[in-house]
């Protein structure tokens, strides 16, 4: 797993390349620390042949910490599922 750092009230662009040109379903889901359910199995964005992502804007109230974000992608035979963490920290 990979994990960035954002700072609170700032949107975050998470993309996904996959070795297939077009997926039939690519969707995302986002957790907060305290396992608040920010966003839930929404579409990615096709961007080019095997690109997808999505921009997430995150409140300057939103919990400090680490956020799981879960892609789920399939092309109607397989799924692949892939988790990272996303660091989230109040301005300074």
């Amino acid at each position: 797993m990979t994990k960035r750092t954002f700072v609170l009230g700032t949107a975050i662009k998470i993309t996904s390349v996959l070795s297939i040109s077009y997926a039939d379903s690519a969707k995302i889901t986002i957790v907060d620390p305290y396992e608040t359910v920010k966003v839930n199995a929404a579409d990615m964005t096709h961007d080019a042949d095997g690109v997808y992502s999505y921009i997430y804007q995150s409140a300057s109230t939103d919990e400090e910490g680490d956020y799981i974000v879960t892609l789920s992608v399939s092309d109607g035979t397989y799924t692949a599922v892939v988790q990272e963490f996303v660091t989230l920290v109040d301005q300074e």
